[in-house]
């Protein structure tokens, strides 16, 4: 079937004119696990950050003993922030999935929780899985090499880095092209589908790229323009001016003292993000549903 790079770049601008309800769910959706992070790793965070500043009021040159805390901190909070992250995206990428493929499907801006996430989820994770285990080989081989080539007195090698470097990141932008429907596919077929998107990408590389980066750009502009937005808003959320002199003092109170100010920009980035979230995602929702060619009931 035929399918115009440009017409799915706005796919997400289209989702949010025909339900702008949607926008408002999934920015409470935001807000939500926002507020749900920060309830669980709210003191591990101020922990970090307590650490991190009398690391730096210590002075001199931190030793490895120093840093350690630092890391076992930080990787404590990943490791929960990992899963947490994971299952929300596939929650959301569903609904965006959902609003291109199956738009009458509106309620509660096609939030679910279902069999259709779980699918998300698993595809979500096996791509993360193999993007991860396919950057240590690839980057670590090239680590490798780039540790030969700085102990030797050969330049060329560095020639050789550069390129291997180059190719490496084109391999990537590949894959990233000819995997980008598997979650459209398991979405509109209600079944794991990863391998499946080799097939609907083949031949159409470039215009999928031009989509993507078409959608990146304007996700960029929407987050401009919502840092423009978000000004103002902290300004008259009071108490900017509170922040003179606090530098040295705890996060807690900085906190305490901006808190109007940090939440405006929370709800503001929220909302920005909810926004960009459809803005990347529903165009290669798009893009299955015109090279297959699946018919949709428009919303009203």
């Amino acid at each position: 079937m035929s399918f115009s790079a440009t017409e799915a770049a706005f796919e997400g601008f289209r989702v949010v004119r025909r339900r702008p309800m949607a926008l408002i769910f999934w920015t409470l959706f935001y807000l939500v696990m926002i507020a749900a992070a920060l309830a669980v790793l709210g003191g591990s965070l101020i922990g970090l950050m307590s650490t991190v500043q009398e690391l730096e009021q210590a002075g001199g040159t931190p030793t490895a003993d120093d840093v350690m805390p630092v890391l076992q901190a930080y990787l404590a909070i990943f490791a929960v922030i990992l899963p947490f992250s994971l299952i929300a995206s596939a929650v959301l990428y569903a609904a965006v999935s959902r609003s291109v493929l199956r738009p009458n499907e509106s309620r509660f801006g096609y939030l679910r929780l279902g069999m259709d996430e779980v699918r998300v989820l698993v595809v979500s994770v096996a791509l993360f899985l193999i993007f991860t285990v396919l950057s240590v080989v690839v980057f670590g081989a090239v680590g490798a090499i780039g540790g030969i080539a700085w102990g030797s007195d050969l330049p060329a090698l560095w020639i050789v880095v550069v390129l291997l470097v180059c190719a490496a990141i084109a391999l990537f932008i590949w894959l990233a092209v000819r995997l980008s429907l598997a979650i459209p596919i398991t979405m509109a077929e209600r079944r794991i589908a990863i391998l499946d998107s080799f097939a609907f990408t083949k031949g159409r590389f470039w215009p999928l790229l031009g989509m993507a980066l078409l959608a990146a750009v304007m996700s960029i502009v929407v987050g401009l323009l919502g840092s423009l937005v978000a000004m103002p808003i902290q300004l008259a959320a009071g108490n900017m001016d509170a922040l003179t002199g606090l530098e040295d003092e705890s996060l807690q109170v900085i906190l305490q003292t901006a808190w109007p100010a940090i939440a405006a920009w929370i709800v503001v980035n929220a909302v920005m993000s909810a926004l960009q979230l459809a803005v990347v995602y529903a165009p290669f929702s798009a893009a299955y549903r015109d090279i297959k060619g699946v018919q949709t009931d428009a919303a009203v």
